[in-house]
Parts: C-alpha cells; structure tokens; sequence
C-alpha cells in the first residue's frame, strides 16, 4: 500500500510539474534574455555580414550559411556571458566559433577526416599569388571552394578571401601556422588545378564525399509545393484562420533568430497576427519562386498608408512539410536575415529590403 501510494504520488507530481505554468520571476527573467540577446544580435551587427559571408564559403546552400551563423550566433551569446577576458576582435572570435561549429557538424556526421599535417613540399610564405584572384563570379568561387576537404577550405578562405594572417588564423582553428601553411599548399594546389581544367574544358574535380554540410541534398516531398501554395493563397487573402489550419497541432513557425511559436494558437496570435493582423502597417502579397532547387514564398511589402510606393520583397519562407501529411510541420520566416535577402531576391533580379536582425 505504501509503495501504491508513493508512486501515485509521484505521478501525480510529475504531471503537476509538466503542466505548471511560469511563475511571473521566471517571464520576468525570459524577457530580460530576450532583451539582451537583442542588444547582443545588434552590438555584433557591425560584422555580421563579414562572419555570413565566411559561413557561406563553408556551406552550399544560402539555408545551411544562415543556419551555421545563428548556431555561431547562440554559442558566442552563451561564451560571453561566461568569459572574463574582454574581446579584442569580435569578427575573429566570431570566425573561431563558426569554424568549430562547422567542423564539429562533419566530426558528428562521420563523413570526414579532420586532421591536420604540417610535412608538405613547397610551403607558401603569406606573399603566395592568390589562386582565387582571377575568379570575378561569385557561384563560381563558391562551387571550387566546395572540392576543398573542410580544414583545407577553412584556411583558404580565411587567408586568401579574407586576408587574416597565418598566425591568426592559427590562433582561430586551434592548430600550428606550419599546418595552416601545409593546409594552403594543398588547397590552393587544387583550385589552380581545378580552374585550369574548368578553363580547358575538362570535366570538373570530384566533389570530396562529406564535404557539403546541411541539407542541401534533402528530398523534397511531392506534396511541398501545393502547400506552399495554399499557404500564399491564405496569406493572400488574409485568411488567419486558414493559415493556422494548414499546419499540424504541433507545428512550429520560427522567425529565424528572433521568435518561436509552437501550435495553434501561438501560432495564430503570434506571427501571423502580427503579419496579417487589422493593426500591422504594411500590406503583404505572396508569391511562390523556385530557388536552389526548392520552392520558396516571398512575401512582398508596402506601406497601407502609402499606396503610391512601390512594393518590395521583405521576407522570404520555407516550408517543411509533415510526414504522411498535406500539412505544414515547421515554417521559417528569414525577415531578419539580411543576407538571406539579399541572396535570393537578388538571384531572382527582384527588388528587396532588409529589416535589420532583431525586432528593435
């Protein structure tokens, strides 16, 4: 009876527990993080294009860089508030941890071998001739950079992009300036011998198997397209109730780097209210593109008050869908990503806006 009674009463305590709601200390305590991780999103805004653009050198897709500069962004959050030394170089302190969470995402996947040598023929000394300098095109410098094993493609970034001195960049992956130096021998190696043979005409290197990080190989269900297209057609009509309805109960909707919504009604009151709702004062038109093999919306933006202004692209959005399901598991809103943005509307030769990376 005693064991009976014991373990009623712990289950009952654990449900009281699952289903207590916060105490006002603790939504006092939630909103102070909030307020501080935005001042700490805007404190750092004077180098986050820097650190995105490294972030896109390392990754293949627009969606994976974003990804790796806010999990860089979270960790440096979580770091500064246990560091006691000050911070002299933010961009490089930055660069360290997106390297680390980079190369650590591989280490996890096991798809890759990540050690460091320092015995090569031929070291080049910092004055080496830039193997990337005669690459004007963007899409090109990305898609060479991607036959580079990940410590190889780190360094040459980092030294030939964007000019950090060896011991520096020593200093950023934790190794020796004779295996940075080994690491350049062997990388620029082989983006001299892949752009002479891409401007001979001969079939292009093989791409390093693990070497793309995310999810840019990911296989989109058949049924992704209609649902975004009965989620712009809701937006459209600024129907807020057939918005919430297409997504699972559980569903999520993240404004990346800014809000998190989970449900229904957090969902309902939260970002699409704040979007759709009487009181905004911008009106949105939706629309639905075909981006680096994926459909995406992109949400267009004027002023209500302002007819005579002409639209622009503010946002743009992802969709993942539910498994066995027409409905919406997780929608990604990227309207404070300003680098996101600027890549997708830009590859589609359409006008856009940034918003800055926090709501204040």
């Amino acid at each position: 009876m005693a064991l009976e009674t014991a373990t009623e009463f712990g289950t009952a305590a654990a449900v009281e527990a699952r289903t207590a709601a916060e105490t006002p200390a603790f939504a006092d305590n939630r909103n102070n993080l909030r307020q501080a991780r935005r001042d700490f999103l805007v404190a750092l805004e004077p180098v986050r294009a820097s650190v995105y653009a490294y972030c896109r050198s390392l990754t293949p897709t627009v969606w994976d860089a974003e990804d790796l500069l806010q999990e860089t962004l979270t960790k440096a959050l979580e770091e500064a508030s246990r560091r006691h030394e000050p911070i002299l170089n933010t961009q490089a302190w930055l660069v360290r941890i997106a390297t680390n969470t980079w190369i650590d995402s591989l280490r996890r996947s096991n798809r890759v071998t990540l050690e460091w040598t320092e015995s090569a023929p031929d070291l080049p000394d910092e004055g080496a001739p830039d193997p990337l300098a005669n690459l004007a095109v963007e899409s090109a410098l990305r898609r060479l950079l991607h036959l580079l094993p990940p410590r190889e493609r780190a360094c040459v970034v980092l030294k030939d992009v964007f000019s950090y001195p060896l011991a520096e960049i020593a200093g950023m992956l934790e190794t020796t300036q004779g295996a940075v130096k080994s690491a350049l021998h062997r990388g620029r190696a082989t983006l001299q011998a892949a752009h002479a043979g891409s401007d001979s005409g001969s079939s292009a290197v093989t791409v390093p198997a693990g070497s793309l990080a995310g999810s840019s190989d990911a296989v989109r269900p058949a049924g992704q397209e209609l649902l975004l297209r009965r989620l712009a057609e809701a937006f459209n009509a600024y129907d807020i109730d057939a918005m919430v309805n297409l997504f699972l109960a559980g569903g999520r909707s993240e404004v990346i780097g800014n809000v998190s919504e989970t449900g229904h009604e957090q969902i309902r009151t939260g970002s699409m209210t704040h979007t759709f709702g009487a009181d905004a004062a911008e009106l949105y038109r939706a629309t639905v593109h075909h981006f680096g093999g994926e459909n995406v919306i992109l949400l267009w933006e004027r002023p209500k008050d302002a007819p005579e202004v002409p639209e622009v692209v503010a946002d743009v959005l992802r969709v993942r869908t539910a498994h066995g399901a027409a409905l919406i598991a997780e929608l990604k809103w990227y309207f404070f990503c300003p680098e996101v943005l600027a890549e997708v509307a830009g590859e589609l030769g359409l006008p856009f806006k940034t918003n800055g990376v926090s709501y204040f």
